[in-house]
């Protein structure tokens, strides 16, 4: 009886061991398989430099959308080019960072809203680095003349759409030779209502290197644009019988959105008047189709042959 009842407590003491064993191996599995969590997930976040890129992006969203010429030096470049850059730059900043330019104050006879000179100044020392000197005051462009009003120490931006030629999307940051190339791509935008294209481009249509160089805090500046080695898959080759839509031009693009947005939309002209010519045709003769417009803009009329009229069974031409 006593030597049952010991067995019973060995018995008891092993189940209690055995138990205790399991929940400490399921408790280093527990933790093993956290800890490997944790070291994919660290190695995750070290390789993917998606907001890294985005930042870059944003960066250079100003020299993008208006499609900037290489340059080596930024010393060598019209200081308008950069303001304009700059100006662009930072109303899509306020934009992306869900602010809005009604918060700005506009002038009353234009309308335009009125960028503070401080907050251009600033987009460009971050981009261009504190030795850059700004120059405040009126500049033009190719695409438009802005106004710096002195009195309220801003630049007076027109109220417009989508002004942009391409958006961009930073493909890759690579460091060389002590320097930081940014491989940028360049997405049109066509935002145009005269744009042919069926579907807004969603792949760059060409790239762009972005060099930066390194300067005082450890910050990088930029230095230099070149063309990039990178080049874009080519496009599928239309089937035969396809009609081909022309890609439409992006400066004239940009210069009809401008022109759209700081014009008032005219009314539509009146009929033009008779000038008293008589028709060369018949009465009660159909009149010649009107000219269709094809896909490349040019027109084209349909001619009309003359053509006498059938005979009716039985009946035959007189001689």
């Amino acid at each position: 009886m006593a030597s049952s009842r010991e067995e019973q407590v060995r018995n008891n003491r092993r189940i209690a061991r055995q138990m205790l064993g399991l929940v400490a191996i399921l408790l280093m599995l527990i933790g093993l398989f956290t800890v490997i969590g944790w070291g994919i997930a660290a190695v995750r976040a070290a390789l993917d430099d998606t907001e890294r890129r985005q930042s870059y992006a944003d960066r250079l969203y100003g020299l993008v959308m208006f499609d900037t010429l290489p340059f080596d030096d930024i010393h060598s470049v019209d200081p308008a080019v950069f303001k304009q850059a700059a100006i662009w730059g930072r109303v899509y900043e306020i934009q992306s960072n869900g602010g809005s330019l009604d918060d700005y104050e506009r002038d009353e006879t234009t309308g335009s809203v009125i960028l503070p000179r401080l907050e251009v100044d600033t987009y460009l020392t971050n981009l261009l680095g504190p030795d850059y000197q700004v120059e405040d005051g009126s500049f033009e462009t190719s695409e438009m003349n802005y106004i710096y009003d002195e009195e309220r120490q801003g630049y007076l931006i027109p109220v417009t759409g989508a002004v942009g030629l391409y958006t961009p999307e930073v493909e890759s940051i690579r460091t060389q030779g002590g320097q930081l190339y940014v491989t940028v791509g360049y997405i049109p935008t066509f935002a145009s209502t005269t744009s042919l294209t069926l579907t807004t481009p969603t792949e760059p249509t060409k790239y762009m290197d972005y060099i930066f160089t390194r300067g005082e805090g450890r910050q990088w500046y930029l230095s230099a644009l070149q063309e990039s080695e990178m080049q874009p898959e080519p496009t599928a080759t239309p089937d035969a019988g396809t009609t081909n839509v022309p890609t439409p031009d992006p400066q004239a693009v940009l210069q009809d959105n401008l022109t759209s947005s700081s014009s008032a939309v005219q009314e539509s002209a009146p009929p033009a008047e008779d000038n008293g010519t008589t028709s060369s045709e018949p009465a009660g003769s159909d009149a010649a189709p009107e000219s269709k417009s094809t896909v490349d803009g040019s027109a084209q009329s349909d001619a009309v042959a003359d053509t006498e009229p059938i005979p009716e069974d039985g009946d035959q031409p007189e001689e």
